[in-house]
C-alpha cells in the first residue's frame, strides 16, 4: 500500500471541465477525478501529517488483525452487509477481533436505495449489537453511498436522510457519509453536514464530492497489499494524527470529548455509546466489491473516478 509522507502539503484548488475522457455519460472529467457535468470539482490534500487504515469485508477471508496492527495500520473499517440482502459473513470475527489488536474500528453498510432504508438502518443496529456494540473508541457506522440504484436524485437523498436519522437516533452518533465525486449529480449538497470518508484512486489528492471542502477519510486504492490480509486490500488514509482520529470516536457516556484542533473541519457529532455482544458480519467500505456478490440482483457499483 502507498504511503503518503508524514507532512503532505495542503493544496486546495478548482479545475475547470474538459473534455469527456473516462467518465461515464452522466459526469464530466475535471483534472483525474469526475464529477458531475456542468460542475467544478475541489481537490482537497492532507493538511498534515496523515494515519493509514484499511477496509474490509468478506472477500478478504479470515484477516490476523494483530499483524494488520504491526504493520501500521491504526484504524479499519469492516463491512456490514450489502443492502438487505447480502449480509456480511466476517462482520462478527472481524468486528470485535479489530478491538482486541489494538486498532480504531468503525462498520459500514453499502446503501442500497431501492430498498428500504429504515429496514438496511436497523440491520446496522441489529449487527452492531449482536457483534459486541458501538462502544466507546469506535468510530460513527458509516453510509456507503456510491449508488443510485436507477432511482431519481430526490429518492436517493431522501432514503439516505431517513438511513442517517435512524442511525444517530439510535446510536447518538452521528454518521460518517462515504461517497464519491461521481456522485454529486445525484448528492447535491446534501450531507456536507457530515463527516467525510472519500473514493479516489490514482491521485495525489482526492476530488471533493459536492457538498464538501475537506476529508475525514480517503480511500485512495483498491488493490493495497497488507501482511495479515491475503490478497488485495482497500488502502485508506486519515486526515489528521492519532489523537485527532480518537477525537472522532464514541466517547464513554458523561465524559466531554477531549479538546483537539480540528481546523477545517466539519464540526463534531455528540459522542456517545452503545454496547451489546457478537453474531454476524463483514467487510469495509469497497467501491465494486457488490459486483461479486452473488445474491443480490442491484446492479454494480460506478468504479470511481481516477
Amino acid at each position: 500500500m502507498s504511503k503518503v509522507s508524514g507532512a503532505v502539503a495542503v493544496c486546495l484548488f478548482l479545475t475547470g471541465v474538459t473534455g469527456a475522457t473516462g467518465c461515464s455519460s452522466s459526469e464530466a472529467p475535471v483534472g483525474d477525478g469526475c464529477v458531475g457535468s456542468g460542475s467544478e470539482a475541489l481537490k482537497t490534500c492532507a493538511k498534515g501529517a496523515t494515519i493509514t487504515g484499511v477496509d474490509v469485508s468478506a472477500y478478504q477471508g479470515n484477516v490476523s488483525w494483530s499483524q494488520v496492527k504491526g504493520a501500521g495500520r491504526q484504524f479499519a473499517f469492516a463491512r456490514i452487509s450489502d443492502g438487505l440482502n447480502s449480509v456480511d459473513s466476517k462482520f462478527a470475527q472481524n468486528w470485535p477481533a479489530m478491538k482486541a489488536a489494538g486498532i480504531v474500528r468503525g462498520s459500514y453498510q453499502f446503501f442500497r436505495p431501492s430498498q428500504d432504508a429504515g429496514l438496511q438502518a436497523q440491520m446496522v443496529i441489529d449487527k452492531l449489537a449482536a457483534a459486541g456494540g458501538l462502544q466507546p473508541g469506535d468510530l460513527p457506522p458509516v453510509l456507503d453511498l456510491e449508488s443510485a440504484d436507477g432511482l431519481a436524485a430526490s429518492v436517493v437523498v431522501s432514503k439516505a436522510k431517513t438511513w442517517l436519522a435512524k442511525i444517530e437516533a439510535a446510536t447518538k452518533v452521528k454518521p460518517i457519509v462515504y461517497t464519491a465525486a461521481f456522485m454529486s449529480d445525484v448528492i447535491g449538497t446534501s450531507f456536507g453536514g457530515y463527516t467525510l470518508w472519500v473514493a479516489n484512486y490514482g491521485t495525489t489528492c482526492p476530488t471533493m464530492p459536492s457538498g464538501w471542502t475537506d476529508w475525514h477519510f480517503w480511500q485512495h486504492a483498491d488493490n493495497g497489499s497488507v501482511a495479515g490480509i491475503g490478497g488485495n486490500v482497500d488502502s485508506d488514509f486519515f486526515n489528521g494524527t492519532l489523537p485527532e482520529l480518537k477525537a472522532l470516536t464514541v466517547a464513554p457516556a458523561g465524559t466531554a470529548p477531549p479538546h483537539v484542533d480540528m481546523t477545517g473541519f466539519a464540526a463534531q457529532a455528540d459522542l456517545v455509546f452503545g454496547d451489546n455482544k457478537p453474531k454476524d458480519g463483514s467487510q469495509g467500505a469497497t467501491l465494486g466489491d457488490s459486483a461479486h456478490d452473488t445474491n443480490t440482483t442491484q446492479s454494480a457499483p460506478i468504479t470511481p473516478c481516477r
